[in-house]
């Protein structure tokens, strides 16, 4: 389905991997390291690079030869992480390949799997799409300044501040921040429409970030 509307569900046998848990690095530092959860991936979306990357396909696999299970995605073309994240800041960066329509950001962990990120107030996401950038919140979409379509740019997550910053990768500068008020332990969550994204997390908050 083409690019995208959500509401809630979760249970706790879902089992996401280590809720709130991050390796403290430093005062300042943390790191999340999570892999995408098949589980959650809509039936148009493949996993590779040991989960770590997905691939958008046209046609998909038949709904009907994906198990059934209410973790994932029946609508619309996302995948989520499957580590949780309830406090501290963390950092991770996405490389984009051939892909121009995505979106990447964080979902609670109870987002509904009947909609999609970005279209309601428990996801928290920034969108490419017409060779544009965009902030989405809860059915809102903001544009952002002209910054190109970098090959690879990074996801600062400050839970504490209440903020989520798109960061330039190559100068390691904020391109924008949303501000917002997260309501319980969040996920890495991505979307897209053609081409791959690959994630890298596990990484450092870089120091010139640090509080940022």
């Amino acid at each position: 389905m083409a690019a995208p509307m959500l509401s809630v569900l979760w249970r706790p046998g879902w089992g996401l991997r280590g809720v709130g848990r991050a390796r403290a690095s430093g005062p300042h530092r943390r790191d999340i390291s999570f892999k995408l959860d098949e589980r959650t991936a809509h039936s148009s979306l493949d996993l590779s690079k040991k989960d770590t990357g997905v691939i958008y396909r046209m046609l998909g696999i038949d709904p009907s030869k994906v198990p059934q299970n209410p973790e994932r995605f029946r609508e619309w073309a996302v995948v989520l992480g499957d580590a949780a994240v309830s406090g501290g800041q963390h950092y991770w960066e996405v490389t984009v390949k051939r892909s121009q329509q995505f979106r990447i950001g964080v979902a609670d962990v109870d987002i509904s799997r009947e909609g999609c990120i970005g279209h309601d107030d428990r996801s928290w996401v920034f969108a490419y799409s017409h060779r544009r950038w965009y902030v989405m919140l809860a059915n809102e979409t903001t544009p952002i300044g002209s910054i190109g379509h970098p090959e690879r740019v990074g996801l600062l997550l400050d839970y504490e501040g209440r903020k989520l910053s798109l960061v330039d990768v190559g100068k390691q500068v904020l391109i924008h921040t949303l501000v917002t008020e997260f309501q319980g332990p969040v996920v890495p969550a991505f979307a897209l429409w053609d081409g791959e994204l690959l994630t890298h997390s596990g990484l450092d908050v870089p120091k010139n970030l640090w509080d940022s």
